[in-house]
């Protein structure tokens, strides 16, 4: 016999519990949860699961329960909370050999990235209305197009080479901004730099991300082996982009800039090399731009100004993206870039 109950992630000796049995089970406590759920054999959890916004996570069943329908039961649970919140659409990233089990709740899958992660939706399909909105916006517009996507954490020099170079090749160019809320420079001023520098390029389309390009649903680090973590992250985040994207914006090519820094978004350009060319679709990758032998980057632009050196931002921005840094608007991002560490 077993019981059921919310697990209260407040409490230290339950939240302990929790973690040390989804590291059993190989996976890591999901951030940020709203709720979570567990089925226990005596004091013992033997399955679980938890609510983070729109997102199922961390569900693990005790190998030895596997056979009583324990994961869909945790599921349910999830699903019933979500409602009650108000949440219509929900997302799971579950392992491709587990999908049949969500598929008979109801979800349908959005990508799957052998043999990592598979990407499952709830509620109304969201990604069929994001590529109805894509196919919108390419309307009129050239087929073989190209495309960049660029978080742009702030808007640099080196961003608008990429984009001059792209668009010299292209008949059309599409930039699909990142519009996940985790960098520094919040969205709605990232989308208004690349805008504002990119003013003079009549060739090009700017297209917030939205749930499907570079975000939350496509990292599924709370499941995988962390060195497996970037490669799992870059395959799924690409399966959508080849599936979904590319045949809507009728894309052909796909640019990006070298990475000479950033360990995961090299695995990922790793990534895009291979998958790309198998799908059909082009990868151009070019050189950074440099200055007095420093290559161009938003990281490097955080750092002076974390250092106070806000004469030498000049020389690493265009114009626009400067001035708003010089003005007032830009103060409380200038506070948070100097008391922050990471790299975004």
């Amino acid at each position: 016999m077993y019981t059921e109950r919310e697990i209260i992630i407040e409490l230290p000796r339950e939240y302990k519990k929790l973690q040390e049995f989804l590291n059993s089970q190989g996976l890591q406590v999901p951030l940020n949860m709203d709720y979570a759920y567990g089925f226990y054999h005596g004091s013992e959890i033997i399955a679980c699961g938890a609510l983070v916004g729109d997102m199922l996570q961390g569900i693990a069943v005790r190998p030895d329960y596997h056979q009583e329908g324990m994961a869909a039961k945790v599921v349910s649970q999830l699903m019933k909370k979500a409602i009650e919140l108000g949440r219509e659409n929900l997302y799971i990233i579950t392992k491709p050999t587990e999908i049949c089990s969500f598929i008979s709740l109801g979800f349908k899958e959005v990508a799957i990235a052998q043999p990592f992660a598979a990407l499952l939706e709830w509620g109304q399909e969201k990604i069929k209305d994001f590529r109805d909105n894509l196919k919108k916006i390419a309307q009129g517009k050239p087929q073989e197009a190209a495309c960049i996507v660029m978080n742009a954490n702030p808007f640099t020099l080196g961003h608008l080479h990429l984009i001059e170079v792209a668009a010299q090749s292209s008949p059309w160019l599409y930039v699909l901004v990142v519009e996940e809320e985790k960098s520094l420079f919040p969205f709605k001023v990232r989308l208004d730099l690349i805008k504002k520098g990119t003013s003079g390029i009549n060739n090009l389309t700017i297209v917030p991300g939205g749930k499907y390009v570079v975000s939350s649903l496509t990292f599924p680090s709370y499941f995988t082996r962390e060195e497996d973590l970037a490669k799992a992250h870059a395959s799924l985040d690409l399966e959508i982009f080849i599936q979904h994207i590319a045949p809507s914006l009728k894309i052909k090519t796909r640019y990006v800039g070298q990475e000479p820094y950033c360990p995961v978004t090299s695995v990922y350009n790793q990534v895009m090399a291979d998958l790309l060319p198998k799908n059909g679709l082009i990868m151009e990758e070019i050189p950074r731009l440099m200055v007095n032998n420093k290559i161009i980057s938003a990281s490097t632009v955080r750092q002076l100004i974390r250092e106070d050196k806000f004469s030498e931002l000049k020389d690493f921005l265009p114009e626009s993206t400067y001035q708003y840094l010089m003005s007032s608007a830009a103060q409380s991002i200038i506070k948070r870039i100097k008391t922050s560490e990471g790299r975004h």
